[in-house]
This record gives structure tokens, sequence and C-alpha cells, in this order.
């Protein structure tokens, strides 16, 4: 089948299933947020990694040998990600979300640059943290606000340890309570949207398998092939600009229960 009428006849079976579902999964990688601005890691010459080694900044171990040189990395890296503003694609999910009101959407979001809660998505599941917040490394429970820190380098406020930020580093593992909820939302996905995501990354990659092995829809979005190319109902070598704006395309006539489809593509 040619790319294009692919593209079109799994927009017609997305429109078609998105009318009878219960519950609508998006889960998206890097590849969302490419067109924000922010590199993805495998972008070479422009990755935030480029001068960098992930075991340096990016692992306990690495932190421990240099707290303050992990600090300064994540300073720069935050400043960066502050000034990009959401693209077509989250806000493409956002107004779908909207669009249909009577469905439980959920995000599971392996980026850590708060793009899907600032398009406006309303129940976001930070697979690997966010980088807009610092915590305790040593586990106390303190929390902060990037943003409202005066010191990056400042000792947690409650037991003196060193603040770092709030993501799953290399070697680390997912928060318990926020995977158990993504795994749940996997598993009862009538349609489950995998954008801009390789699927090596686990346990996050296993959201996919999980969603394929009970029935849903999976749409892959990306323009490379994932490794879970054969999981899926529909691979579609698009970007997700593409996708949206093909979904958008489709007359609010074909959409059952759905408000006007150029709100999708906005």
């Amino acid at each position: 089948m040619h790319a294009s009428s692919q593209l079109d006849h799994a927009i017609r079976q997305v429109h078609e299933r998105l009318s009878t579902a219960n519950e609508v999964v998006f889960f998206t990688g890097a590849g969302a947020s490419a067109e924000s601005g922010i590199p993805t890691f495998r972008d070479g010459s422009n990755s935030f990694w480029q001068h960098f080694r992930p075991e340096e900044v990016a692992t306990p171990e690495g932190f421990a040998q240099s707290p303050r040189r992990v600090q300064d990395w994540y300073a720069e890296r935050w400043r960066f990600v502050r000034e990009a503003r959401p693209n077509p694609a989250h806000q493409a999910i956002a107004a779908l979300e909207q669009a249909f009101s009577d469905k439980r959407f959920s995000v599971l979001t392996q980026n850590v640059d708060g793009l899907h809660q600032a398009a406006g998505s309303q129940r976001v599941l930070e697979l690997h943290g966010s980088i807009h917040r610092l915590r305790c490394h040593a586990g106390c429970g303190h929390v902060a606000d990037w943003s409202a820190a005066d010191d990056v380098h400042a000792a947690c406020p409650r037991c003196e340890a060193p603040r770092r930020p709030d993501l799953v580093w290399f070697g680390e593992a997912l928060d318990a309570d926020t995977f158990r909820l993504a795994e749940d939302a996997a598993l009862h996905a009538d349609v489950f949207i995998a954008i801009g995501t390789s699927a090596v990354v686990q346990p996050a990659a296993r959201l996919q398998s999980l969603a394929y092995k009970v029935g849903a829809m999976v749409v892959e979005v990306n323009p490379a092939e994932s490794a879970l190319r054969d999981q899926t109902t529909f691979a579609l070598r698009c970007t997700a600009s593409a996708f949206f704006e093909a979904l958008g395309c489709v007359r609010t006539a074909e959409i059952p229960g759905g408000r006007p489809s150029d709100s999708a593509s906005s």
C-alpha cells in the first residue's frame, strides 16, 4: 500500500475506533518534542549529550563523583527546556482530549520537559520524571520547583543531602506508583498511539507490548522504524505533525461525538 494511502486508511480507522473507545492512551518519546526544538538522545551533533557521556551526568555514580558538575549540566539544560513551547503534536493531543471528553485520556511520556501539561493535557504520567523539579538525592521526600530554587547547589533543607533533578537516571528504577498507573492505562487501552519513541528503553517500552497483547489498536508514529514494529496495528513512517495534520483533515461528520476537527491540528 502506498504511504499516503496507508496514512489515509489508518486515519479513518483511528477515527472510527476513537468514536467507540473508552480509554485512549498516547505514549510519547523524544521525537514528540523534537519539533519544539528539544534535541533527542540520538541527535548526534545537536544532542544534549554531544560533549558529555551519559554515565558522567545521568547516573547515580556520576552524581556521586561530581555533584556540582551534574547540577550545572542540568541547570543549563533546564534553562534551554523552559524556553521551549508545545508544538502542534502536544496541542493536538490536548485538543483531542477535549474533543472526546467522554473518554479517559492518558499521556504516558518518557519526556521530562513538561510540554504536554503546558499544552493542556490533564492526565500526564511522567515515566522518567521532570526536569522542572529538584529532589533530595537521599530520598527524604523533599521536592521543589526548579524555578523557585535560589541556588541549585544548595543542600536539601530537610536533611542536608545534595539535591538533584527529579529524573530517572540510567541504572535507576522508575517510580513504582507512576509505572503501575501507566501499566493500568496500557492494559485498558482501546487505542494506544505511540509517537516519537524508538521503543528500546525499558521498562517503558513494555507498555506498547501490553496494549498490543490485550487487543488495543496500536498506532506507531515515527519516521524511523522502532523495535516494536511487529506489535502495531499501523506503523506510520511520518512525523507527529504530519499524523495530526491528517487527523484534522477528516471532516467533523466522520467523527461521531467529536468537536470540529480543526481544533486537533491547531
